[in-house]
């Protein structure tokens, strides 16, 4: 849940404008894409969103989830992808694999019709001090058809902090039906203001290897008037018996930035093949633009990619073929190769969107742990 495009991509594009000369992998207007990047960070990186990030790590407490088989290869992979900016595809392929794994899961929670055990309804998971975790420890809230989880300052690395400090609320509220899986995700200031994140989840079974996943809603910082950073989002996640695709669109209020991501996975023994297409669209600016195709041999655990990056719909920079051959390199838009600081720019810019695709997969987590997915 650490997302957002943060000082990584910045630095990079700094050491990019401090350069005598433009280069065809140059962005235009560094420092006011650097301001709009930084606006986009700012509606997630509050305390209470950060502490929000670590209770989701911690719902295992009231449901113990299962780890998909995926796991294994995203973890070899991600070093031999690393230099042609494709890891930034691995956390999609991660939960794409983890739910069409866990079907025959997913069938039964259904067929309970809630995602959460009516058990533990009202349930107040605390902070144990001593154990150094969460626990639920008696207190209770009448009428809330789900658990909560208090809410605590955390340190830079997203660690709750000892003694605590309450500093707000996340409710996970079942909304299931009979034929869908749904809950909502509440989290709260102390007192019950302001809202930080206000978001629902869902997942229906489509057939035996059919499945949606979607979630919807904002997150803010909370504060008031101009100095307001609210990011509203809707993303989709459909997988099949071979094949699996996520679409997602993030809007910033202010100023207007959108993010919009498209993945697609296919799987044809013994490879994986991947397509996607990032897009940071600025108003008033050129159209930043990652599109990446990465084929997977399952059995060799080898890879072949072919990536481009773009602004304004003109392609800078692009690599294409096996990224463990040194002959696979990195060429601007006249074919020649990158200079350092060009690569050192990109590697920010992949960083970035594989914390966004992480983001992605953690929004889910408050419904995939539950149904046990």
């Amino acid at each position: 849940m650490r997302l957002l495009l943060r000082a990584g991509i910045l630095l990079g594009l700094a050491a990019a404008a401090c350069k005598e000369a433009a280069t065809p992998v140059d962005f235009k207007d560094p420092v006011a894409l650097s301001a709009n990047l930084s606006s986009v960070d700012s509606a997630i990186k509050g305390e209470a969103f950060r502490s929000f990030g670590a209770a989701t790590l911690s719902l295992s407490v009231a449901a113990a989830p299962a780890l998909g088989p995926v796991a294994p290869l995203v973890a070899t992979m991600r070093p031999q992808l690393q230099r042609s900016g494709s890891q930034m595809l691995l956390p999609g392929l991660r939960q794409a694999g983890r739910l069409q794994a866990e079907l025959p899961n997913l069938s039964a929670a259904a067929a309970q019709g809630r995602v959460i055990p009516d058990s533990v309804y009202g349930r107040v998971y605390e902070w144990d001090a001593t154990l150094h975790q969460y626990r639920w420890q008696g207190a209770t809230v009448a009428g809330l058809t789900g658990v909560r989880f208090m809410l605590y300052a955390v340190d830079l690395n997203d660690q709750v902090i000892e003694p605590v400090t309450a500093i707000g609320t996340l409710d996970i509220i079942d909304q299931s039906t009979p034929t869908k899986l749904q809950v909502q995700v509440l989290v709260k200031g102390v007192g019950g203001s302001p809202t930080y994140v206000d978001y629902t989840i869902s997942l229906q079974q489509n057939g035996p290897t059919s499945a949606t996943a979607t979630a919807s809603g904002s997150i803010t910082n909370g504060q008031a008037g101009s100095a307001n950073k609210t990011l509203s989002f809707d993303q989709t996640l459909t997988i099949n018996g071979t094949s699996a695709s996520a679409h997602a669109t993030y809007a910033l209020n202010n100023p207007a930035i959108t993010v919009i991501v498209k993945e697609s996975v296919e799987f044809s023994n013994p490879n994986l093949v991947i397509d996607a297409d990032f897009q940071l669209v600025q108003a008033g600016q050129e159209t930043i633009e990652v599109v990446g195709h990465v084929t997977i041999n399952t059995s060799t655990q080898s890879a072949i990619v072919n990536v481009t990056v773009y602004q304004g719909g003109h392609p800078v920079a692009s690599i294409s073929g096996n990224p463990h051959d040194p002959a696979t390199q990195w060429k601007d838009a006249g074919g020649n190769p990158l200079t350092a600081a060009d690569l050192a720019a990109l590697d920010h810019l992949f960083d970035a969107f594989e914390r966004f695709q992480a983001a992605l997969e953690g929004l889910f987590l408050p419904v995939t742990t539950f149904a046990h997915l």
